[in-house]
């Protein structure tokens, strides 16, 4: 069990029996469901990890992160959420750490969290622990399934990476923007990516797409897609 002291509050891997605990965190900051299944799957799997933050005899947040093993080894730090009675402890920050040493054992790379352009407060937390960023606005665009009579070939720069997290089954396209695709490339990535979650009960499909790029990107698969909001992309090297 790993556990550590992060000022009053105590850090610990999560237990199958933390999960109501987490489901009403992200119910009451969020709006959102456990995936309960997914919960109880990654807190068995080595290459998933579940912290959360006891305080004053509670859980007072949680952090969630996974191994992303293509095309390099990194560590994604992908929730991380502090219930607003302990905000400002700096429980946050702790949960980063821990995870950070925890993916360092794991023999990732790097490692890489999504935070949003106005969510302040994780901004600072990730920048505590030497995070950094680019500050260059991506912007999450996300495709409902959809069944293509004929899958088209994929570049081999383009990588699909199946995922479950606590909150989704998507399907995650990397590669894309490094690659300059042609616009039929683009059809072609966008066709295979919705079948494959269609054919694989996935929520979605998503990509961050540079807002500087935005222009190449061909207009009716964005016009197909939904607007999920402005990133910045945070990144740590492992030492």
């Amino acid at each position: 069990m790993l556990s550590e002291k992060a000022g009053m509050s105590d850090i610990r891997s999560a237990r199958p029996d933390d999960a109501q605990a987490v489901h009403l965190i992200l119910q009451q900051t969020w709006g959102e469901s456990l995936l309960f299944d997914v919960f109880n799957d990654h807190i068995s799997s080595p290459e998933h990890q579940i912290f959360v933050a006891v305080d004053g005899g509670e859980i007072a947040g949680f952090l969630s992160a996974f191994l992303v093993p293509s095309p390099m080894h990194r560590w994604e730090i992908d929730l991380v959420i502090v219930r607003s009675a302990s905000q400002g402890k700096g429980i946050g920050t702790s949960l980063i750490k821990k995870a950070l040493t925890y993916g360092s054992n794991l023999g990732a790379r790097w490692a890489k969290a999504s935070i949003r352009i106005d969510n302040y407060a994780s901004q600072r937390a990730f920048s505590k622990v030497d995070f950094t960023t680019d500050a260059q606005v991506r912007t999450l665009f996300l495709w409902d399934p959809l069944v293509c009579e004929s899958v088209p070939d994929v570049p081999e720069s383009v990588h699909f990476i199946p995922v479950n997290t606590l909150l989704y089954r998507g399907l995650w396209i990397e590669g894309f923007i490094e690659s300059q695709l042609s616009l039929n490339e683009q059809h072609n990535v966008m066709c295979a990516a919705r079948n494959r979650i269609f054919h694989e009960n996935r929520l979605n499909t998503g990509l961050f797409i540079p807002n500087s790029v935005k222009h190449a990107f061909a207009p009716d698969l964005l016009t197909a897609a939904t607007d999920f909001g402005q990133y910045h992309r945070w990144q740590y090297a492992f030492k």
